[in-house]
């Protein structure tokens, strides 16, 4: 590497990690919130296919242990517990993102994290840091990979990088020193998969899951003396190498970018006020902006563009399913102009047969260009401009950079709480225990055993298989 000064990659990461010892400001009321809406995800997830089937899969394994499967409220090991609850949590696409990063961090970091705090009744204060490791490693790898050279080709951030970030949080919370550390890193490196190409299936939330469960076998198997490759990250035939271009200037600047995410990672972090790929929020607000302006026309044309690479998650062809409509722009669009909202109800595959909603869908176009054709040129993460041909002949553009949802302009904390709400709806629980929960859930970064305020989703808990 061009600047001797500078240590290895993976060296400097697994320094990161053992050398934290403090949280950061902000970072446990972030994380609180985060809970609070992932367990909302997954509960809203209970008896939906990934969910149940992953469920069954792990019952029939026979785990047991101390941590909590948040859907069924079964006790089992770290390592199941964690591949249920981040399936379940991104069973919908409605878990959180990184709007600059095009990855789910919390549906991989909270339920390998939570799962190890039941396991090992680990303090809050000591939850609050490993998050904030996790979080930070998460964004500083994803900017050290160039996109078009991971997400562009192919690979899933969320399962990839994501097993990375949660392995490192994990030996964060474990206390495993820089040797181990490395070791954990170069197992989850070699574990690393998840494509694209499998979303709209069962096997997209799988990635979370797995990404999340891998990262608690990665740990303790380092914590036992298993053993990786030195150098995963920078070496040939490591991690950057593999997974995108190597970009040494990148990878030198790594030790930097970790303690500059560490502090401001809640700023690159959006919860998701619709229940579909984050690639159509942009676009949703803004026809929900213009909707009122059609009073009540249907839509002559729907044209959207978007900065490049935006389309990059989105299906290119019609869905042949609900799950497969999350991420259809057209169908998605076509749900906010019928409807005017977009709920989780809009995604059950009897709907793809309504044929107001396939009449708007198909007047529905979008392209990526460099260059807002509305407003101004510069953006952030990125933007979108709608534009809706109404059948009187008028225009009507909008553009959004900003989601509803996004740090910059964040979730109430009343449709944050109904997350939780309607997962207790679907999970068949009372809607009076939703504030039982969230308040549980609202304490456990402060709490001295957050584990045991995990209870509340194993107690009195009456499971059905509710298809969501």
């Amino acid at each position: 590497m061009g600047n001797t000064s500078s240590p290895p990659a993976t060296e400097a990461v697994a320094a990161f990690v053992a050398g934290t010892r403090s949280s950061e400001p902000g970072g446990a009321a972030a994380l609180s919130r985060a809970i609070v809406d992932t367990v909302g995800c997954a509960l809203a997830g209970t008896g939906t296919e990934p969910d149940r089937l992953i469920r069954q899969w792990s019952e029939r394994e026979g785990s047991t242990g101390r941590s909590t499967v948040w859907t069924s409220g079964r006790r089992v090991s770290a390592a199941t517990a964690a591949l249920c609850n981040g399936t379940s949590a991104h069973a919908l696409d409605w878990d959180d993102v990184s709007p600059g990063s095009a990855m789910h961090p919390s549906a991989v970091l909270l339920p390998a994290l939570l799962a190890v705090c039941e396991e090992r009744g680990t303090p809050g204060a000591d939850l609050v840091r490993a998050h904030d490791t996790g979080a930070a490693l998460f964004r500083a790898l994803t900017q050290a990979l160039p996109r078009a050279a991971h997400y562009g080709r192919g690979w899933h951030t969320t399962a990839t990088v994501g097993r990375l970030a949660a392995s490192a949080a994990v030996a964060a919370l474990v206390g495993l020193d820089e040797r181990a550390s490395a070791h954990a890193l170069g197992l989850a490196g070699s574990l690393a998969a998840g494509s694209l190409a499998n979303f709209g299936s069962t096997t997209k939330p799988l990635h979370a899951g797995l990404a999340a469960k891998d990262a608690v076998m990665a740990v303790a198997l380092a914590e036992s003396g298993f053993t990786a490759g030195p150098g995963m990250l920078e070496a040939r035939g490591g991690f950057f190498d593999l997974y995108g271009d190597r970009d040494d200037a990148r990878l030198e600047r790594l030790s930097a970018d970790l303690l500059d995410w560490r502090r401001r990672w809640p700023d690159d972090w959006a919860q998701k006020r619709y229940p579909a790929c984050y690639a159509t929020h942009r676009a949703i607000d803004a026809v929900l902006r213009i909707r009122p302006e059609l009073h009540g026309q249907c839509p002559r044309a729907v044209r959207v563009v978007v900065e490049p690479g935006g389309l990059r998650p989105l299906l290119d062809r019609r869905p042949a399913t609900g799950t497969e409509a999350k991420f259809s722009m057209a169908h998605v669009l076509a749900l906010a102009v019928v409807h005017g909202k977009v709920t989780l109800a809009h995604f059950d595959d009897t709907a793809l047969d309504d044929e107001s909603i396939a009449g708007v869908a198909a007047v529905v176009s979008a392209h990526e260009d460099a260059v807002p054709p509305l407003g101004d040129p510069g953006y952030r993460d990125g933007f979108t401009v709608v534009e809706i041909e109404a059948h009187d002949g008028r225009a009507h553009r909008v553009r959004v950079d900003t989601t509803y949802g996004d740090a910059a302009a964040p979730l109430s904390e009343a449709d944050l709480t109904e997350k939780v709400a309607e997962g207790c709806r679907v999970a068949g629980r009372p809607e009076t225990e939703a504030s039982e929960i969230t308040a549980a859930l609202q304490r456990l970064p402060s709490a001295i055993e957050p584990g045991a305020l995990l209870d509340v989703l194993a107690r009195s808990h009456r499971p059905t298989e509710v298809n969501a």
